[in-house]
């Protein structure tokens, strides 16, 4: 209640405050009266409390909004990595692991195969014929062991076909497994990928709807903070104020007493 002179006492230490200097418990927030309650069971809604010991109690408040978010967020933390932990993807270099299994006649086939679908081939193999078929029609060596229709050079040519369609066909084979695995690998990373996509969607939906709302929390407990500090820095200067113009009273005073004793003196001076 109210004294005489319209000062309040705070809940905490009993001392005289003027009510602006502070405020009742139902009109602080919730966190705020619980704390004060809890260190002082016995007050009410109706007892006051300074701005000044306000500022203690935002402060614990404060701190314990900050380790309540920390622990929400390393239980976050800890979920999402676990989650990640059970996406056992192993990415593996394509070309290491066939270079560990691949054989000479696999890599005999891919030269086999390189050389043949190149106008190197085709080049060498055009001079090949028009030379034999040349020197079996003209005769100029003087013999002729393929005459026309060059039977025995058809034979050449479908045993030549005979033999690369294998070859290519082993190299295509090993085409499709370096086709398979990267496929594979694409897979896994696309795998990994969405696992990360969905734990940073995790880790953003709990910023926005746990975080966001403790921070503003907070910026409004700093801002109340502020006030109460501007108001203690007011009352501060208003009793600065008032000690300069009791000051400046007892100087008048003192020098009104001064000027009285002077004023004696001579009229003492004078009847003597």
């Amino acid at each position: 209640m109210a004294t005489p002179n319209n000062y309040v006492p705070c809940l905490v230490n009993g001392r005289m405050h003027r009510p602006s200097g502070g405020d009742i418990l139902e009109n602080l927030d919730e966190s705020l009266r619980t704390v004060i309650q809890r260190d002082y069971p016995e007050v009410n809604l109706h007892s006051f409390i300074c701005n000044e010991h306000q500022v203690k109690f935002r402060l614990e408040v404060l701190d314990t909004l900050f380790h309540l978010d920390l622990k929400k967020n390393f239980a976050v933390n800890d979920q999402l990595n676990a989650e990640l932990s059970k996406v056992n993807v192993e990415i593996k270099d394509v070309e290491e692991q066939l270079e560990a299994q691949e054989s000479w006649g696999d890599r005999m086939a891919d030269k086999v195969t390189e050389f043949v679908g190149s106008w190197a081939f085709i080049l060498t193999y055009m001079c090949i014929l028009v030379v034999w078929m040349t020197l079996n029609v003209t005769k100029l060596l003087g013999v002729v062991w393929d005459p026309y229709p060059f039977i025995l050079l058809n034979l050449f040519l479908s045993v030549t076909a005979a033999m690369q369609a294998p070859l290519i066909m082993m190299s295509q084979n090993r085409a499709s497994d370096h086709d398979r695995l990267t496929a594979k690998n694409d897979f896994q990373t696309n795998v990994k990928s969405e696992r990360g996509v969905a734990a940073l969607h995790e880790k953003l939906d709990h910023l926005m709807m746990d975080d966001q709302p403790s921070q503003l929390q907070i910026q409004k407990i700093q801002t109340e903070m502020l006030g109460d500090i501007q108001i203690l820095l007011n009352e501060v200067y208003q009793q600065n104020q008032d000690i300069r113009e009791r000051l400046d009273d007892v100087e008048d005073t003192l020098d009104d007493i001064e000027e009285n004793t002077t004023e004696d003196d001579e009229n003492n001076e004078n009847q003597s």
